[in-house]
C-alpha cells in the first residue's frame, strides 16, 4: 500500500527521511528514479539520510511499477518518492492505490530554461508538473503542497488559482 507519493527533486534529504517518515511510519521508503537507480554515489548519499527501521530501496522507474505491482507488496506501507510531479503521474498511470500525491521541494534545483512557478516558498512547478498534477487531481488524487508535516499545506485547488492568474 502506498501511504504518499512525494515529488522532490532532491528526493532523499533531512525533510523526507525524519519529517515525512517520522509522519507517515512507512515500512519502507522506495525512490523511483532512473538517475538516482544508476549512480552509486547518488545511492550512498541517500542511503546516509535512511532513517533507522526504515528500508530504502532505490529504482529505476519501470523496475518500481514492477515492483509496486507485485501483490507481495499489497500490505506493506511504502512511501514512494519521485523527483517530479511528471514523474508521480508515470507511476499513476501504470500503478494502482496512489491515493497521495505531495508536493515538496520541487523545482529547487531548476534548469536553465524552464518556467517555474512558485506555489510554496521552495516549491515550484513546472506548467508541465501542474498538468500532471491536475490530472492525478482530476482522478481523484489528493493533491497539494507542502514542505513538512507541520507546516501550513496548498491545496490543489489554491495551485490551481496560481496558474490560472500565470
Amino acid at each position: 500500500m502506498i501511504v504518499m507519493v512525494r515529488a522532490d527533486d532532491r528526493l532523499i534529504h533531512g525533510m523526507v527521511a525524519v519529517s515525512w517518515t517520522s509522519h507517515l511510519k512507512p515500512e519502507t521508503i522506495l525512490v523511483a528514479n532512473d538517475d538516482a537507480a544508476g549512480d552509486d554515489f547518488k545511492k550512498m548519499t541517500m542511503k546516509m539520510a535512511q532513517p533507522a527501521g526504515v528500508k530504502l530501496i532505490i529504482k529505476s522507474k519501470d523496475s518500481a511499477v514492477k515492483a509496486l505491482n507485485n501483490p507481495i507488496n499489497d500490505n506493506k506501507k511504502i512511501f514512494l518518492v519521485v523527483e517530479s510531479s511528471e514523474d508521480a503521474y508515470y507511476m499513476f498511470e501504470r500503478v494502482k492505490g496512489i491515493k497521495r500525491l505531495n508536493i515538496g521541494t520541487a523545482g529547487v534545483n531548476r534548469k536553465p530554461g524552464q518556467e517555474y512557478i512558485s506555489t510554496l516558498p521552495q516549491v515550484y512547478m513546472t506548467p508541465a508538473d501542474y498538468e500532471c498534477a491536475r490530472k492525478m487531481n482530476e482522478a481523484g488524487v489528493e493533491v497539494f503542497a507542502q514542505i513538512t508535516p507541520t507546516q501550513d499545506r496548498m491545496e490543489f485547488s489554491e495551485i490551481r488559482k496560481i496558474f490560472a492568474g500565470k
